[in-house]
């Protein structure tokens, strides 16, 4: 979320206002097919305002309309003032009326650029069963100790879960609860009150914390002035494996949940 959120404050800056002169697809597939119907869509349309709901893009279009991005693993959107070459990833080049334009690049694949003309941005089927923002003021202690109670897995799965909490990545998780003390591990409906509150804190200060520094990137993410986040740098658990905790000195250890390497201390998160 904080790496889609960095995007989305950068093309507040530089697409808002702009009418979609024209456009043009590579033909491939993302997640789903990517066909005329959305070219003929966005075509003549002008871009009101940009919304995030989670991992997700929205550009909201006039005449009434929406416009979905998902950047998927691998995918990148990037603005640029004037005129370039496509690389052979640019699955979708967005040319503006102004002579600017947007292109969306995905190396894998898996993202999805799809178009819908619904009254609502909640009428949206990808974001009808997303859950509650982690910055969101409904996420407090009691709400989130209300949904633990109710669940049986381990709450870094819990985390994971976007029909739970919109918008978290095994980075922020593995930090959020190394700032909580929570081991990954442990079973949701086993958490207090208390921890359920410190959770919360933690997730909010990790989200905040990557906010400011413009998202983490290791390799794929950059914004769409090209520029990589800088919170790499401000990590304390992430990717650091036989390193010291920062916390208590213990080494940091790395285990597998489901298809992810998780990293956490076995001292401060018992």
């Amino acid at each position: 979320m904080p790496e889609v959120e960095t995007i989305a404050r950068n093309l507040r800056k530089t697409i808002v206002g702009k009418r979609v002169a024209g456009i043009r697809l590579s033909g491939l597939p993302l997640r789903k097919p990517v066909g005329g119907t959305l070219a003929e869509k966005l075509q003549g349309r002008v871009i009101r305002k940009i919304h995030r709901r989670g991992k997700y893009l929205i550009a909201e279009m006039e005449p009434h309309a929406f416009w979905l991005i998902h950047l998927g693993m691998s995918g990148r959107l990037y603005f640029h003032p004037t005129e370039i070459q496509p690389s052979k990833h640019t699955h979708a080049t967005i040319f503006f009326s102004d002579a600017t334009r947007l292109e969306y690049r995905d190396p894998r694949r898996f993202g999805l650029l799809a178009t819908y003309e619904v009254a609502k941005i909640s009428q949206i089927p990808e974001l009808r069963a997303l859950g509650v923002e982690p910055l969101s003021p409904k996420l407090d202690r009691e709400e989130l100790a209300r949904l633990l109670k109710k669940c049986r897995s381990e709450v870094k799965s819990f985390l994971l879960d976007q029909s739970k909490i919109a918008g978290l990545g095994n980075i922020y998780v593995c930090e959020a609860l190394h700032w909580a003390g929570l081991h990954p591990s442990r079973r949701c409906f086993t958490l207090s009150r208390e921890e359920a509150g410190r959770l919360v804190h933690a997730v909010r200060r990790t989200v905040k914390q990557a906010i400011r520094n413009r998202g983490t990137s290791f390799s794929d993410f950059r914004d769409s002035d090209g520029k990589p986040g800088d919170n790499q740098k401000f990590l304390r658990i992430f990717q650091k494996e036989g390193e010291k905790c920062r916390r208590c000195g213990s080494m940091i250890l790395r285990m597998r949940q489901g298809n992810r390497s998780t990293f956490y201390c076995p001292c401060c998160q018992k």
